[in-house]
């Protein structure tokens, strides 16, 4: 099992935008980049740290403070995705249901 698994979402769908969502709520662009980039850093950070593995850690294998640095990082970057979406489907939809949001 790879690194990538322990972490809910890591494969998070990136933000798509369509020309309608951009004419409504430019600043949509600038954080589907920003949300494509911290997908982007999750996928490298996990593959770099091989010790996050369910396989090594059902060995027994500690991470090293790095990986555990990492693990934190990867749970952060899954939480500022998530509300990324939230703000997207506030700035597009603002009658949403605050039940259906994240935070």
């Amino acid at each position: 099992m790879t690194a990538t698994s322990r972490f809910a979402g890591h494969n998070q769908p990136l933000l798509r935008l369509t020309p309608n969502d951009l004419a409504l709520a430019p600043e949509l662009g600038v954080l589907a980049a920003l949300d494509a980039t911290l997908a982007t850093a999750a996928y490298q950070l996990l593959a770099e740290h091989p010790d996050l593995g369910l396989d090594a850690l059902a060995r027994g294998d500690l991470p090293s403070a790095c990986a555990r640095k990492t693990s934190l990082l990867c749970f952060h970057i899954h939480d500022l995705r998530a509300a990324i979406k939230d703000y997207r489907q506030l700035a597009l939809h603002p009658e949403s249901d605050d039940d259906c949001l994240h935070f």
